[in-house]
């Protein structure tokens, strides 16, 4: 019989201090040999594994600590792509700031988006069951400038489609089970939901596996990108061949948390009950709160416990204690509903 109210975080952990010196200095001195970065790197997922374990979380990620602000490094892995200057580098932490990149060619990932490395590495340091993140089709092309190559951006998505669709079969492959597809461009985009769906299904197709979808509204430097309004969304989402939603929540006061109604038996939601925007850490009193919240709309059976996205900003001494709150939360629920 599954767990109850399993916890897991929705894909990345927060950097220790060390990672961030190694980043700038890989980035900006370029001093390190590769066997310095490898260990770094390693050394890095190893103790987000381990803060993982320690919290009790029932599924585990490699915390993403090897890629570069969730999406930045899978652009070096592609052809087709020129970067060029960030629009602002200084004042206040914004979106405008990350390095951007003009397509000017075929958009391919000749040898794949580099992840199976990454998941043959976890597998080596963990005996708990895993979860896999791969980024969204439609997060990867929106921040791209078409200049050439392709023929609009609609031909860029389904350029992505193809390559992330690649990605998870090889995984699958692989012996993964457990898929994560990140799309928090969904909720911050003005595409129609059906569209929406449509590019979900086929990003999944033929992909014999557990596939999960995370919808957030954004988590750069802490900061959203766009209205964090889920309601557009619906019914459409709900025809997604989708395993599991991850769902922001905690940052919102639980806003439209009744929409958890709309989903089907069978269909898993994962609701968001840590704000990770914010250094003040939750009481497992607080996370069990949430949770009987969110079970005034659904059954026991469907839920998830995760934070409402990925810990990359959040300092890691907040981190722990957060995910350590969201476990104890879950099992004082759990205990109660026997």
């Amino acid at each position: 019989m599954a767990k109850l109210l399993p916890t897991e975080l929705v894909g990345s952990y927060a950097l220790p201090s060390w990672l961030h010196i190694a980043i700038e200095r890989i980035e900006h001195q370029a001093d390190l040999g590769e066997t310095d970065i490898n260990e770094t790197l390693d050394d890095s997922v190893s103790l987000a594994v381990l803060d993982q374990e320690r919290a009790g979380l029932d599924v585990i990620t490699d915390g993403e600590m090897r890629r570069r602000d969730f999406i930045q490094n899978f652009y070096g892995l592609m052809t087709g792509l020129k970067e060029i200057a960030p629009a602002r580098r200084f004042g206040a932490a914004g979106y405008d700031q990350n390095p951007r990149y003009e397509v000017n060619g075929e958009v391919t990932a000749p040898n794949g988006l580099g992840i199976l490395p990454e998941v043959e590495y976890l597998k080596r340091i963990t005996s708990k069951p895993i979860k896999v993140c791969v980024p969204g089709p439609m997060t990867l092309a929106l921040p791209l400038i078409v200049k050439g190559g392709v023929s609009s951006k609609e031909s860029l998505i389904e350029a992505m489609v193809a390559i992330v669709n690649a990605e998870m079969k090889a995984l699958v492959e692989a012996g993964v089970d457990n898929l994560q597809i990140d799309e928090p461009r969904y909720a911050t985009s003005q595409k129609d939901a059906q569209r929406l769906v449509q590019l979900f299904n086929a990003t999944r197709e033929g992909v014999s596996a557990r596939v999960g979808l995370h919808l957030c509204f954004g988590n750069f430097k802490g900061r959203s990108r766009d209205r964090r309004d889920y309601a557009a969304l619906f019914p459409a989402l709900l025809e997604a061949r989708c395993d599991q939603f991850n769902l922001e929540f905690a940052n919102r006061e639980f806003a439209q948390i009744e929409l958890l109604s709309h989903f089907r038996s069978g269909q898993q939601i994962g609701i968001g009950v840590i704000d990770i925007k914010s250094y003040f850490v939750e009481t497992p009193d607080e996370v069990a709160a949430s949770i009987r919240t969110a079970l005034e709309h659904t059954d026991a059976e469907n839920l998830v416990i995760i934070p409402d996205c990925g810990f990359n900003h959040c300092p890691r001494h907040i981190a722990f204690s957060k995910m350590q709150a969201m476990v104890k939360g879950a099992a004082m629920v759990r205990q109660d509903l026997g």
